[in-house]
């Protein structure tokens, strides 16, 4: 079906925004809505299933390799899934999210004498200048405006040793439809902006050196990029 869509000039575009428009009047009203999950997390049983737990560990297995013997930060760093296994191969990890909720419950959860946890807005961070190796940033730049993910990238460069590597991941919205975009925004309303490959390769390039982009299945994209 995609593939006569194609064919047919602008009828892609009509029946997206037709499919989008049904979306926004549903979760308008809230007829047969489902808010996508925020707080992933592989352990817990009700992700067992999850085609996502697999996009989350991968997301997890590409961080881990630019963390051994690193000092890390895990910023928005959710149930601290992902921090407790930078951990593992990491001298340190800091671990930061704006929810005490998260950080108390991380704390419980994963008590490591090379794991700190700590509640923190990751538009002003505490830390100084140059302070950790390695940032991580896992499904974190989409969930502020586009002014605030422009603060928030300013604030990785400062924390970012000279050498140092900052590796992420956030969803990758190609379209140009504005329907289809605020469809997104309808089943995940946390997420406040978007991005395609271009605009974060623009964004990042403005800080940081040879910025990488890989897409990946389900349109989501990993990045790296060194200071």
């Amino acid at each position: 079906m995609k593939k006569i869509l194609k064919l047919i000039p602008g009828l892609t575009f009509i029946a997206d925004s037709i499919n989008a428009l049904i979306i926004i009047i549903k979760y308008s009203i809230g007829v047969n809505v489902q808010i996508e999950e925020e707080r992933a997390d592989p352990d817990d049983p009700k992700w067992e299933n999850n085609p996502w737990a697999k996009v989350f560990e991968k997301r997890c297995a590409y961080a881990l390799s630019y963390c051994h013997s690193k000092r890390v930060l895990d910023l928005c760093c959710g149930t601290g899934w992902t921090a407790n296994e930078l951990s593992k191969v990491a001298v340190s990890v800091k671990a930061v999210d704006y929810s005490k909720d998260s950080i108390n419950n991380a704390r419980r959860r994963f008590p490591k004498g090379n794991l700190l946890f700590e509640e923190m807005n990751a538009l002003s961070l505490s830390y100084a200048d140059e302070s950790f190796d390695t940032v991580i940033s896992m499904e974190a730049i989409e969930h502020f405006s586009k002014l605030d993910g422009e603060i928030f990238i300013n604030e990785v460069y400062r924390v970012l040793k000279k050498g140092g590597t900052f590796v992420g991941s956030t969803p990758q919205v190609e379209t140009k439809n504005p329907l289809k975009i605020m469809a997104m925004k309808k089943i995940d309303p946390f997420h406040l902006h978007l991005y395609s490959s271009d605009m974060l390769k623009s964004l990042l390039s403005k800080y940081f050196n040879n910025v990488i982009i890989e897409s990946q299945p389900e349109e989501w994209m990993l990045f790296k990029c060194s200071k």
